[in-house]
């Protein structure tokens, strides 16, 4: 049984086909067991994405968005098999090839192999764009061809970042990407630097989660600011789904730095807590009242915190809030923090709760790969 009709068509399309030194990933994993390590990711509370290519020990995929109405839209991220939790590493499908590859330019060998062999990666990603409804690799070519570049290739290592910042640029070519980068240059040229919460307080499409988790790390390693003008900060990290796009830099480049979440919220939610009043008065009654607010108090002052809390507020935010966005982000974040303690249980009421509030709300595809993953889940957990 395969965890998705995705992966299993790719694995069928590349069949014995060795791409891993052409896409920087492979769609069979070769090095252990690959149901293992999908049911690892599956235990661990990630139902929301879903699987597709391995990169060495780490694993690929698109993850799902009730805003967007196909997976081919949907931001893809990696599972760090190491950190056991997942960071953004492409904006779409389009994008995901470049990028994986992108993270080597800086050496010399790589970049050299990947010029010599640009023409071959380009045929063999034909089936890859064709099976996705297009794409190509023309804008890489002509980054790793092209004159005007080989002066930069020279120091690679110094250019990286700006490799990275055209690539999603180009690849993620949207206002709000534009906007997420003139922040982050912000927080780059002053490493003090904590924007006021209505100077950012702005959509970010692809990079929301990211942002909201540095700028909640940021407010807190402030020890001058004083709380009142930090809370917005917390309360928008409160909010998102945990476990996707914990940076543990201080901010110091564009390239997500891997992280733990719990360790973000661990130390915000210090902030929630309802018996420290100098702290407890600065969040206005509307947050004290939000189901949230009991869930991340939850996160520090309940020992080994399972997600209970985050489960209720999900059905709360759906029946009484009419806040299906909310529910969906409270659902994760739960069945992160259930993921964590081992409790299979909570996890597995997450995702069933996840695959009702699609079909209500008919986000059909959604619907499709939770419930088919679910059989997977489900044929192999005492097996594997």
């Amino acid at each position: 049984m395969e965890i998705n009709k995705v992966h299993s068509d790719l694995k069928e399309i590349y069949k014995d086909k060795n791409v891993d030194k052409k896409f920087n990933f492979t769609f069979e994993y070769e090095d252990g067991d690959e149901k293992f390590l999908l049911m690892k990711l599956l235990k661990k509370g990630y139902w929301s994405v879903m699987p597709f290519a391995f990169s060495a020990d780490n694993i690929l995929a698109f993850q799902l968005n009730p805003n967007k109405e196909r997976f081919q839209d949907t931001s893809i991220v990696s599972f760090n098999n190491t950190y056991q939790e997942c960071f953004m590493i492409s904006p779409n499908v389009k994008g995901i090839i470049p990028l994986t590859n992108l993270i080597f330019m800086h050496k010399e060998y790589f970049r050299k192999r990947l010029q010599d062999t640009i023409d071959e990666i380009i045929l063999s990603s034909k089936p890859f764009f064709d099976y996705f409804g297009g794409g190509d690799l023309e804008f890489f070519k002509e980054f790793l061809l092209s004159e005007s570049n080989q002066q930069r290739f020279k120091n690679a290592e110094e250019h990286k970042e700006n490799f990275y910042k055209e690539f999603w640029s180009h690849y993620y070519n949207t206002p709000e990407n534009t906007k997420a980068f003139e922040l982050f240059d912000k927080l780059i040229q002053r490493l003090t630097y904590l924007p006021e919460y209505e100077d950012v307080d702005h959509d970010y499409g692809l990079w929301n989660n990211y942002i909201g988790n540095v700028l909640a790390q940021r407010a807190y390693s402030k020890i001058k600011i004083e709380d009142k003008d930090k809370w917005k900060h917390y309360w928008r990290c409160a909010q998102l789904p945990h476990g996707f796009d914990a940076d543990g830099n201080r901010f110091e480049e564009y390239t997500i730095h891997l992280g733990w979440s719990n360790s973000i919220l661990d130390s915000i939610a210090d902030s929630f807590d309802s018996e420290w009043e100098s702290k407890y008065a600065m969040f206005p009654e509307e947050v004290k009242k939000h189901p949230l607010f009991e869930a991340t108090e939850a996160i520090r002052k309940v020992g080994g915190y399972a997600g209970d809390l985050h489960i209720k507020a999900a059905v709360i935010l759906e029946k009484e809030y009419n806040d299906p966005i909310g529910c969906w982000n409270a659902l994760l974040s739960a069945s992160y923090w259930a993921g964590r303690q081992g409790d299979l249980d909570f996890v597995e009421m997450c995702w069933g709760l996840a695959i009702d509030l699609s079909r209500t709300h008919g986000w059909t595809e959604i619907h499709n790969v939770l419930s088919e993953q679910m059989e997977f889940y489900y044929h192999y957990k005492d097996k594997i």
